[in-house]
Order: structure tokens, then sequence, then C-alpha cells
């Protein structure tokens, strides 16, 4: 018995150490791996009247590498109101990045990420705390290292109407 036992440690020492040694596959996550790390801030466009709303987003890896979690909180007049909380994974079935969060209003919002060319095209589907859906098309943008732009749409008669552009600066 004590001989099997020591082969099964064997061989799982083995596995692991030959895993590690493998080169990685490239993350099926790459096209939002540079968001990871810091925190992203942006100015929501408010009428002149209104006291000025921030939004902080921090992006991180999950322990097992396999997801990014996201949470963003509004900041408006030194206090701080929590928002989503979220992660990204990759899909296997459907072959695409799926996005899922919750909002601060006991919202769930899922979704499909498809990349054209520089711009991440998101594709939700927000179902409201009382049921109710809403189709929503985001656009992510990056400028550079540090920058990215959100453009958001809700879905309004067959077409999309914009709803709101964000520029997300990172702050280290």
């Amino acid at each position: 018995m004590k001989k099997l036992l020591g082969l099964v440690v064997l061989f799982l020492s083995g596995s692991v150490f030959a895993e590690e040694a493998a080169p990685a596959a490239p993350s099926p996550l790459a096209p939002l791996e540079s968001l990871v790390g810091g925190v992203w801030v942006a100015t929501v466009p408010m009428p002149k009247d209104q006291v000025p709303l921030q939004i902080e987003t921090r992006y991180v890896w999950t322990d097992n590498h396999q997801a990014i979690r996201f949470g963003s909180t509004f900041l408006r007049g030194g206090k701080r109101l929590p928002y989503t909380d979220g992660f990204y994974a990759w899909n296997a079935e459907k072959r695409k990045i799926a996005i899922f969060y919750t909002d601060s209003g006991g919202g769930l919002v899922e979704g499909l990420i498809t990349p054209e060319g520089e711009v991440l095209l998101n594709e939700l589907v927000s179902t409201t705390a009382d049921g109710g859906k809403l189709q929503i098309q985001a656009r992510v943008t990056k400028d550079g290292p540090d920058a990215y732009t959100n453009a958001i749409f809700m879905q309004k008669d067959g077409g999309w109407a914009p709803f709101v552009t964000v520029r997300y600066e990172r702050r280290k």
C-alpha cells in the first residue's frame, strides 16, 4: 500500500512539474490582460449644475489565472458608491470571452465579447432587479497602455443609440 501511495505521489509530482515546465499557451483573455493592475478612473459626463461624478475600476487576476475580476465604484462629492462587481472568463463553447456582473441596483449583466480590430465589442443583456431586460452594447477601445474609451449604446427602435462615453486613465 505504501509503495502504491508513493507511486501516486511521484506521478502527481511529475505531472505538476511537467505542466510547470511546458510553455504556456497564449491566454484567451489576452485582449484584456493590459487592464490588470492599477486603478482606472474616468469622469462621467454630467450637466453643469450637478456634482461631478467619477467612476473608478480595478481589474485583478483570479488566483487560478483563469478569469479577471473587476469592481467599479462611483465617486461623488467625496463619497464612494459601490457600483459593479464581476468577472471575465473564457467561454470555450462559444469561443469568446464572457462577462458576468451584478450592479448596485440588484441587476445582473451577462454577455460575450468579440474583438473587432482595435475595439472589444461587448454585447450585453442586463436583467434589472424587477425582471426587465435591456440590450446594451459597449465598445471598448484601448488608447495606449494607460487609457481606454468605453462607449455605451442602448438598443432603441431597432438600432443602437449612444448612452454615454467615458475615457478611463490608469493611476498606478
